[in-house]
């Protein structure tokens, strides 16, 4: 009996695994897709110059996520001891959710009278940041879910949220034509479906488990530990999106909105090597404090190549098809910038080497070295963006890109080796 009973549970874990994997791909599509889908149905009702507006908008509002989401996710998802309850980083999240809200509003006002944005351009950009507030609020569910097994449920979750608030905004658009409305009817009906959402997982699953409630100094102590995993995400996200901001003062919305065009594919390699590795988080994480140092070594090597392997295949792919597609796509003409678009997918491999370094000096709890190094990054491509958008247009924005990225990769790789090699010691053998 007690066999049948292991036997039993040891398929329905791998039942639940399997359902986590699937959601987990379509979730992850979608969210990377989410902007795309929204930007393919402005560019059919709307002008390039109200595309490009979404795109900054667009791209502003995730920069600023990465104040809400303080690295977190990384920190929650390898937490396997239970160092800090669900309750203490739900707490967290929202007190970070507050200073995103806090942050955005400051640079969002600061720009509008630097950059003589006007009102709508404004408003839009507010509405984006408190929709991409409400991601940031799920995600500390999904990971409550993940270490507690069942990365499934916040999966789903995600999955038929991002397919709610894709239909609402494109029957806004195609309905009023209007951005703006469009986007705060989106943020509305996400804040609805979230609510919904967290209430039946919690009536159905008693999920996430309850604990003891947070302590000011645990929420402290979390948020602490976070800051290197924030300070570097956020200046990663800047170095990767400095070439944008970099449009924004030296070129006007319609370029904004070509460079999202060719940007587009860029989002392919992170999220199929995601796909690949952020369910293997938990189980790299068991090897490594296991002492399984090799083994844990071996396994990040084979998924370095493994992301080298996509990021050729989607090369070849967007030189052979990649304009013919976004033009059908945005319904325009990208021939002229079919290098760019290359320069960018090779540029978002190396954003995905470098996302998957990051993971791993997370795990093995070397995160204090990620702050220098993304500065590095972020210095290097403010300098660069900045000089090579003004004097070259779109072409030093896609050339500026790669070398960030490329930069950022080397980097990266030589701090994770040295950390292995420096903690291996310390990690139980």
């Amino acid at each position: 009996m007690a066999h049948n009973a292991e036997t039993e549970g040891a398929a329905s874990e791998q039942r639940i695994m399997r359902s986590a994997y699937r959601w987990n791909t379509a979730g992850g599509i979608l969210f990377a897709l989410q902007s795309t889908i929204m930007l393919i149905a402005l560019t059919r009702v709307c002008d390039v110059y109200v595309a490009g507006v979404f795109t900054i908008a667009f791209a502003n509002a995730n920069l600023f996520m990465q104040i809400s989401n303080f690295g977190m996710r990384k920190f929650q998802a390898s937490d396997r001891r239970g160092e800090f309850s669900f309750r203490t980083y739900r707490a967290s999240r929202v007190s970070t959710c507050t200073a995103m809200i806090v942050a955005s509003l400051a640079y969002i006002a600061y720009s509008g009278l630097t950059l003589g944005y006007d009102q709508e351009k404004i408003l839009v950009m507010v509405v984006m940041c408190l929709f991409k507030a409400i991601d940031s609020f799920e995600d500390v569910f999904t990971g409550g879910y993940q270490v507690q097994g069942r990365l499934d449920l916040g999966a789903k979750m995600l999955t038929i949220r991002l397919l709610i608030v894709s239909a609402v905004f494109i029957g806004f658009i195609v309905v009023t034509g209007d951005l703006l409305s469009s986007s705060i009817a989106t943020t509305v009906s996400s804040a609805v479906v979230l609510g919904a959402q967290i209430g039946y997982v919690r009536r159905a699953y008693n999920l996430p488990n309850r604990e003891i409630g947070p302590t000011v100094s645990s929420v402290l102590r979390l948020l602490r530990a976070c800051v290197p995993l924030f300070l570097g995400d956020f200046l990663l996200f800047y170095a990767g999106n400095a070439a944008r901001y970099a449009i924004d003062v030296f070129l006007d919305d319609a370029a904004q909105a070509y460079f999202g065009y060719i940007a587009m594919p860029v989002f392919v390699v992170t999220l199929l090597a995601g796909f690949i590795y952020s369910p293997l988080i938990t189980s790299l994480t068991d090897q490594w404090h296991e002492g399984k140092v090799g083994i844990f070594a071996v396994r990040f090597a084979k998924l370095s190549l493994v992301v080298a392997g996509i990021t050729v295949v989607c090369a070849i792919g967007v030189w052979l098809v990649g304009v013919p597609v976004l033009n059908a796509l945005y319904n325009t003409e990208l021939e002229s910038y079919k290098l760019e678009l290359c320069v960018l997918m090779v540029g978002g491999g190396f954003l995905a080497f470098t996302t998957l370094l990051t993971v791993g000096i997370t795990i093995i709890r070397f995160q204090l070295i990620l702050v220098p190094l993304y500065a590095i990054s972020a210095l290097f491509a403010r300098f660069i963006s900045y000089y090579a958008v003004a004097n070259f247009s779109l072409a030093g924005a896609a050339w500026s890109y790669l070398a960030v990225m490329a930069l950022s990769s080397v980097v990266f790789a030589l701090a994770f080796a040295f950390g292995i090699w420096w903690l291996r010691p310390k990690v139980k053998q």
